[in-house]
């Protein structure tokens, strides 16, 4: 929902994943946030990190703004409770948005995106989705130093996938204009993990969520706990 002219009116939009582009639990979907609004999101998770024996609080803190209809612009940053001397948070990922929806038929349900990691070692992601059913493409990076935001890791490579499947869905989006609060139930498989959420929701824009993750394949960097736990809103 979005406050246009004083009024509250449905909105065509996602909120925050994981990585930072709009959509479901870590799945980008073809939908963008409303036209004009910030949207904020913090995710936060346990995990051990390159196979240590401590667990730490990993917040995953995500900042996305719409200038222009269907199109969207975001940044991501991953942070660690426990640094150690000389430890240094993840660098932020950059990513962008922009939704196909003056073409007729089917395909104004599809999107293209990217997501752009500013540490050089690791890999950055083009996704084309349409609905919940997407493809991306891994690219750039270093093997043996550098993970990918989605997608298998290839222990024999040392490197991730090139290509991999994104795939989600809203099971109950609700009908446009209903207000009050409500439950939503997301699923989604970003190449790599499954995803199960819930998230509770107000029409005014402000939300909070529980999700269960099976376990990834890059636990020789973050070792994830499968519950995480979010909070967000739009502006």
């Amino acid at each position: 929902m979005g406050l246009v002219g004083g009024c509250w009116l449905p909105a065509v939009h996602a909120d925050l994943t994981f990585q930072g582009p709009s959509g479901f639990v870590q799945v980008p979907s073809h939908q963008t946030i409303h036209v004009k609004q910030l949207e904020f999101a913090a995710h936060g998770r346990m995990a051990r990190v390159r196979r240590g024996t401590t667990e730490r609080a990993l917040t995953d803190v995500s900042l996305g703004f719409s200038p222009i209809r269907d199109f969207e612009l975001g940044v991501e940053k991953l942070i660690d409770n426990r640094l150690g001397a000389g430890d240094q948070d993840p660098d932020p990922t950059v990513n962008f948005k922009v939704r196909f929806a003056n073409i007729p038929g089917e395909f104004a349900n599809t999107a293209l995106g990217c997501v752009l990691d500013t540490n050089p070692n690791n890999y950055h992601t083009l996704y084309v989705t349409v609905g919940g059913c997407g493809i991306g493409w891994n690219f750039g990076g270093n093997p043996g130093s550098g993970i990918a935001h989605y997608g298998k890791y290839d222990r024999g490579r040392k490197a991730p996938q090139a290509f991999t499947l994104l795939l989600g869905a809203e099971l109950n989006p609700g009908q446009p204009g209903e207000r009050g609060y409500r439950s939503h139930y997301l699923v989604d498989y970003n190449g790599d993990v499954f995803s199960l959420g819930w998230r509770f929701k107000s029409h005014r824009g402000f939300w909070c969520d529980a999700t269960v993750s099976s376990k990834t394949t890059y636990d020789d960097f973050y070792d994830y706990q499968p519950l995480s736990i979010g909070l967000g809103g739009i502006f």
